[in-house]
């Protein structure tokens, strides 16, 4: 007995799996399986999909590793698995079955007939739900916030559209089209806030699909374009004017210090915003003792034991070994603004900038009203507090070995940290240098 899998007249993309049954000369069946592959997955030496992919690049195949390619091999391998198991249920009905082996018997093997009801379509918005049900206590609120902000987006798409409903098997390449054109020109989004949204969106999908609903077979070829966005940080030489400059005004003075602390310690306001003396200790480096400050961060859940800046530490110093008083995230935006303006931080600088819409049906909504827009401006009015970890990550970056800046950071891979600062992945250019 032989079992093959192949594919008849193959096309460029959806191609149905057959399955050939071969037992001497008398029976030679073909049928097809519910399985599908795009060609270019198709390993047809090995009659299976493929669990590999390469980058011909610089003379040699380079295995691909990325998100993308790591979604499509997950993918590849549970078809695989099914065209395993199928072929294994084929021989093993073979041998202990006394039925006529005929295309009816194949058939029944292939598709089985099924009493319990398959999953039903579920709507997008529906599973939503379902969705941080199933996460549980795992996530944050910043989390439970972005899948319901999502969610409330394409509600206001669907009502917009006048549809009916958008189910899980909607969202292929014309949903793709119709949602960004709906979010840029009717929600005034960012073509990158729109392309954030819509890879949400497919995370949510493959969830739904890992627990048996079906959805867009084709989902993960879909693709975003972004757009550059241009970083702003604060200089060395900014930082010592910010440090230089005293303010008669106690909520002014305490926005500096924090955003000096913020800057030297490369942290996030929801976390730095929580540094206090408790959390400070002390270590031997060198046969100097250093101050450490041990925290875990809010949105990572990661220990990080960070060494303190002497800056950090004049300030705590100043203050009777203490941090400054702790303000809100909204006043903290303010007040920094207010410090960069009056030290003079006022170059023209390209960037974007969060404003109240002008469009009567965004305006007049009690939140997520504001939108961004990209120009030149005064550097002061592009400060806000993710400028600190930013200005610390560019200020450090090529001065501290990234690894270790990374460890401060909290960044998983170099190159998340190089797009966090717009810098550009150098490695290929040095290659590059070597061959020129």
């Amino acid at each position: 007995m032989k079992t093959k899998f192949f594919l008849r007249n193959p096309k460029e993309s959806n191609n149905t799996i057959y399955v050939r049954v071969r037992i001497g000369r008398a029976i030679d069946l073909t049928m097809a399986t519910k399985e599908t592959v795009d060609l270019s997955d198709w390993d047809a030496t090995n009659e299976c999909l493929l669990e590999q992919y390469y980058d011909y690049k610089n003379g040699k195949n380079i295995l691909k590793r990325d998100a993308e390619t790591k979604q499509q091999i997950h993918e590849n391998k549970q078809v695989n698995y099914r065209l395993i198991e199928l072929k294994k249920l084929i021989e093993n009905s073979y041998k202990s079955t006394n039925q006529y082996i005929n295309s009816d018997w194949l058939k029944n093997l292939i598709y089985p007939k099924v009493d319990a009801p398959l999953p039903e379509q579920m709507e997008f918005t529906e599973y939503c739900d379902i969705f941080l049900q199933s996460k549980g206590k795992s996530i944050s609120n910043a989390y439970k916030t972005k899948v319901n902000s999502i969610k409330a987006i394409v509600e206001r798409y669907i009502k917009y559209k006048k549809l009916r409903k958008l189910l899980l098997t909607d969202i292929d390449n014309e949903f793709k089209n119709s949602f960004e054109d709906y979010c840029i020109d009717v929600e005034q989004y960012s073509v990158n806030y729109f392309e954030r949204n819509f890879k949400f969106i497919k995370t949510i999908a493959y969830h739904a699909q890992s627990n048996g609903y079906p959805i867009y077979n084709g989902l993960n070829r879909i693709k975003c374009k972004t757009e550059k966005t241009k970083f702003v940080f604060l200089t060395p030489d900014e930082l010592q004017k910010i440090e230089n400059t005293t303010f008669s005004e106690e909520h002014l003075e305490t926005a500096k210090d924090w955003l000096l602390i913020s800057c030297y310690s490369g942290q996030r306001v929801s976390d730095f915003m929580r540094f206090n003396v408790s959390m400070i200790c002390k270590r031997k480096i060198k046969e100097k003792e250093r101050f450490f400050i041990d925290f875990i961060q809010k949105k990572t859940g990661k220990q990080v034991l960070l060494p303190l800046n002497d800056k950090i530490i004049n300030i705590l110093n100043k203050r009777n070994w203490n941090f400054p008083r702790k303000m809100s995230e909204q006043n903290y935006n303010e007040h920094i603004k207010k410090v960069c303006e009056l030290v003079g931080i006022d170059e023209r600088t390209e960037g974007t900038l969060s404003v109240k819409s002008e469009a009567e049906h965004i305006k007049n909504r009690k939140k997520n009203n504001y939108r961004k827009i990209q120009g030149y401006f005064p550097k002061h009015m592009l400060v806000s507090s993710h400028i600190g970890r930013r200005s610390f990550a560019s200020n450090n970056f090529g001065r501290i070995p990234t690894p270790l800046l990374m460890t401060a950071t909290g960044h998983s891979t170099p190159n998340m940290l190089m797009k966090y600062i717009g810098k550009i992945d150098e490695q290929q250019s040095l290659s590059l240098a070597e061959y020129l």
